[in-house]
Parts: structure tokens; C-alpha cells; sequence
């Protein structure tokens, strides 16, 4: 079945707009008899590659208020899929980590994205891998965007 869009009529922002909510939908079913949320999912994600990140970078990286993002570590904590440590050398920095918990899980929900985004991707013209780089272009190209506009 073909998406009814108007394809004259419409903006980018709307399509990444519809095609999140599909996959809020996946992941929420997914995340039923979990008691980590959706919104913590990029956080754990982007924690994944690394021994530890800064809060404060996770944010920015994340585009994510401070004070949900401290809430959702905080949350994460506590359920033992993140350690947060004071920096030696700032103190008002913090270092976040996986657990092995964390590690584990997380792990485990990104090959299930994949899995999906690939399912989803195979009868297309264009392979996920490629769809990623486009995003990530164009996600830089609206950064500069923004930055030359509005001069943030």
C-alpha cells in the first residue's frame, strides 16, 4: 500500500515527522514490558560506542534540555543500565556510562532497529546505509542552515 501523500505538497520536516511516529509506535511496543522509555533510548544509543560521555555533550549532541536529560539519567541510574561519575578534574561535569546491564540492552535494541530499518528498507531504491548518510547530510546542512539564519 502507497503512502496518500501529496508529494508536491509536502515538506521534509513532515515526512521525518510521520515516519517517527512509525517508529515510536515499533519501539513503544517493543518497550511495553521494559522499563526504559523512548525518550531514553537515543541517550543509551549514544552512550554505546564509548566508555563515557559528558552530560552536557549528550545534550547538546542530542539537542535535549539539560533538566530532562539529567531526569532520564537519573532514571537510568537507577535502574542500573548507567553509572554517572563526577569529573576529577570539573566538577560540575559528569561522566556517563553504560553498565553492562546498559551495554547489553542497548545492544540489543539497536539490532532490533536495524532489523526493522532494513525490513523496512528492502524494497526501496536506496539502502539504509545510504538513507543514513543522506540524513546526516542533511542534518549538517540544516545546522549551518540555522547557524548562518539565526546565528546560533
Amino acid at each position: 500500500m502507497k503512502c496518500p501523500i501529496d508529494e508536491e505538497n509536502i515538506s521534509l520536516s513532515f515526512l521525518f515527522t510521520i515516519f517517527l511516529k512509525s517508529q515510536h509506535q515499533y519501539y513503544k511496543h517493543y518497550l511495553k514490558d521494559q522499563e526504559i522509555t523512548i525518550q531514553q533510548i537515543p541517550v543509551l544509543l549514544k552512550l554505546l560506542n564509548h566508555e563515557y560521555i559528558y552530560q552536557k555533550d549528550i545534550a547538546n549532541d542530542l539537542k535535549i534540555d539539560n533538566g530532562l536529560l539529567t531526569r532520564n539519567i537519573r532514571k537510568l541510574e537507577d535502574q542500573g543500565y548507567v553509572t554517572r561519575k563526577e569529573d576529577n578534574e570539573n566538577r560540575r561535569q559528569n561522566k556517563i556510562s553504560l553498565t553492562p546491564k546498559g551495554r547489553k540492552f542497548t545492544t540489543k535494541i539497536r539490532d532490533k532497529g536495524i532489523q526493522r530499518e532494513e525490513e523496512i528498507m528492502k524494497n526501496t531504491t536506496i539502502t539504509r546505509q545510504e538513507l543514513i548518510k543522506i540524513f546526516l547530510e542533511i542534518i549538517d546542512n540544516s545546522k549551518e542552515y540555522n547557524n548562518k539564519i539565526l546565528g546560533d
